[in-house]
């Protein structure tokens, strides 16, 4: 680059390339949008005709739960059989279908440009139906997560796409899915942000935003405009409850812990065993075949039991009951290998148990809020816990009930849980998995220093220059620390850059102007250290004068050791500092 270039034209560009972008990536996440809802309607039709089938003797695709089947001795056996087929499957066709399918999905994004295989988009569906289908213990969530994102990816990887706009195609069907499930448009695009994409910008939140719409719109064109769990409230707030709910939130932190340590360690136990794989999930489907005998509600996705815990008071000890039942299920089947959802699992945990909580503070406050309110707010507090995406947690129960005059225990106990579960757990039910296979995993959405700062805040403003009209045995011994040093004219405009390998082998009478390279890279006293710190990286360049954009005068110098101390400003608004007004009342009455 030479000193005064013009950068116009290709601000310009810069300015209208992502406008256009954005509009294609938006259009685009409309068309998965679209896909993902057809989707997850398909696979919790597929889900709802398998339980039919196999509890019921019917050829239907509606909604029957499992738990209301007339019983039969060898339903003890369908789950086993399911986790059978499952375990084939995986073993033989697409081992990135096994488990919830998030981990998979947040995998894809941080390790592989956002490149899922096509298969997937046919085996994680088919998967999930086999297991739901024959009484596994989960949801059609983490399922159809995955598999929208496999489609948004396969979108992204037909057209010319940056990593970025594959992950926000990838995240647009994870979205689309979700929101397809439960008709949850709000939730479903800020679960996609907050565990997919690692940021909060227009670029990537306005199209997943549209997908989640869209799916929304496909659900309801099905299966109405309703909330999922219909759940109508009359709150009103009492002073006393406050207690409660601020030792709700604790108990949900705590048992987001015991749910993610309950899976792991069912994981570990069942990755000791040294036998043909597809055995091990069938153990684990014989085992909640077994638990269903005594609580049946642990059978398939229990939407009907959630929806019922949240309506209907019920005795503590069947809340109970059904909660403990659900963490055992869930916890052995998915540490087995299986292929199922952790949504409905916690939502039917934390709904069950929270609305215990609620029958207990009945008993010591008559005046308190509705049962049903307690267990929606747990939910919604375990929710975001386990996934550490508390925004998400409320936005999704609030949407999936429509109980939004709920909202202020919602967000309370949401938000207590969150703060106690950073002392119970460093990692989520999601990331604990990527962490133990030595995947890095962004923690939160941070400020990009580089952006914020511009070249003036970290150059070196004491720069050793040389007039063109000296002689190199004038200056030699001066600048042979340097690499390279600049050359000026009388006025300090620069003239070129000087380099220590042409100065050692110069003539010593030669000038400095006639050894001066006229080609050089420049940067502006004005311009953003990250757009610099880019160019330093893809025309490796290790140090560039810095000019005043005005004068065109010499006025610093960028070495690619300055870009790095934008990292310290970071580190400097951490850094603590003693109370200022206190200080200042201090010295002054002294």
């Amino acid at each position: 680059m030479k000193p005064g270039y013009s950068e116009g034209a290709e601000q310009s560009k810069k300015r209208s390339g992502p406008r256009e972008r954005l509009l294609v990536i938006s259009l685009l996440g409309i068309v998965v949008g679209v896909l993902g809802g057809f989707v997850a309607e398909f696979l919790l039709r597929a889900i709802n005709f398998l339980t039919d089938l196999f509890f019921y003797g019917k050829w239907s695709s509606a909604y029957l739960p499992p738990n209301l089947a007339p019983w039969h001795w060898w339903f003890v056996l369908l789950p086993a059989a399911g986790g059978l087929a499952v375990g084939i499957l995986v073993q033989y066709f697409s081992p990135e279908i096994k488990g919830d399918g998030i981990p998979e999905a947040m995998a894809v994004v941080l390790t592989k440009g956002s490149i899922v295989k096509p298969r997937v988009s046919f085996f994680k569906p088919l998967s999930a139906a086999i297991t739901v289908g024959t009484g596994g213990p989960f949801g059609a969530e983490g399922p159809i997560i995955q598999t929208g994102a496999a489609l948004g990816s396969i979108i992204g990887q037909l057209i010319p796409s940056s990593p970025a706009e594959r992950r926000i195609l990838l995240a647009c069907g994870a979205a689309a899915g979700l929101a397809g499930v439960f008709k949850t448009p709000f939730a479903g695009a800020m679960m996609a942000v907050e565990l997919l994409v690692f940021e909060f910008r227009a670029r990537s939140f306005i199209p997943i935003a549209l997908a989640s719409a869209t799916g929304t719109m496909v659900a309801m064109g099905f299966r109405g405009g309703l909330p999922v769990f219909p759940l109508e409230t009359n709150y009103h707030f009492h002073a006393a409850e406050l207690p409660f709910f601020v030792v709700l939130g604790v108990c949900c932190a705590g048992l987001a812990w015991l749910m993610t340590r309950t899976l792991y360690l069912c994981e570990e136990f069942f990755e000791n065993m040294k036998i043909w794989f597809p055995l091990i999930p069938a153990l684990g489907g014989l085992f909640v075949g077994i638990l269903g005998i005594f609580y049946p509600e642990a059978w398939g996705t229990g939407y009907a039991v959630i929806a019922k815990v949240l309506s209907t008071p019920q005795p503590m000890h069947t809340l109970i009951g059904i909660g403990v039942a659900k963490l055992a299920a869930f916890a052995v089947a998915l540490g087995s290998g299986a292929s199922g959802g952790t949504f409905a699992p916690a939502l039917m945990i934390g709904g069950s148990l929270g609305a215990a909580f609620g029958s207990l503070v009945h008993m010591l406050l008559p005046n308190s809020s509705a049962i049903g309110i307690y267990g929606m707010v747990a939910t919604a507090a375990l929710f975001g816990s386990v996934y550490r995406a508390t925004p998400s947690a409320i936005l999704f129960m609030l949407e999936v009930t429509g109980a939004y005059n709920a909202f202020l225990p919602v967000f309370l106990v949401a938000v207590v849980a969150d703060l106690a579960v950073h002392y119970f757990m460093r990692t989520t039910i999601n990331t604990e998995r990527l962490v133990r296979r030595g995947t890095l995993v962004p923690d939160a959405y941070t400020v990009d220093p580089m952006k914020l700062l511009r070249v003036r805040d970290l150059m070196k403003a004491d720069v050793d220059t040389v007039r063109s009209s000296q002689r190199v045995e004038e200056f030699l011994t001066d600048v042979m620390n340097h690499g390279s040093v600049p050359v000026v004219d009388e006025k300090g405009h620069l003239v070129g850059m000087l380099r220590r390998s042409d100065l050692l082998a110069a003539d010593p009478k030669a000038k400095a102007e006639d050894l001066a390279q006229r080609e050089f890279p420049v940067v502006y006293s004005d311009e953003v250290v990250h757009d610099v710190a880019l160019r330093f990286v893809q025309e490796e360049l290790g140090r560039s004068p810095v000019l005043d954009r005005q004068t065109g005068e010499l006025i610093g110098i960028l070495t690619a050791f300055d870009l790095l101390k934008a990292k310290d400003w970071e580190h400097i608004q951490e850094m603590p500092e003693p109370a200022r007004l206190w200080g200042s009342r201090r010295t002054e009455s002294g």
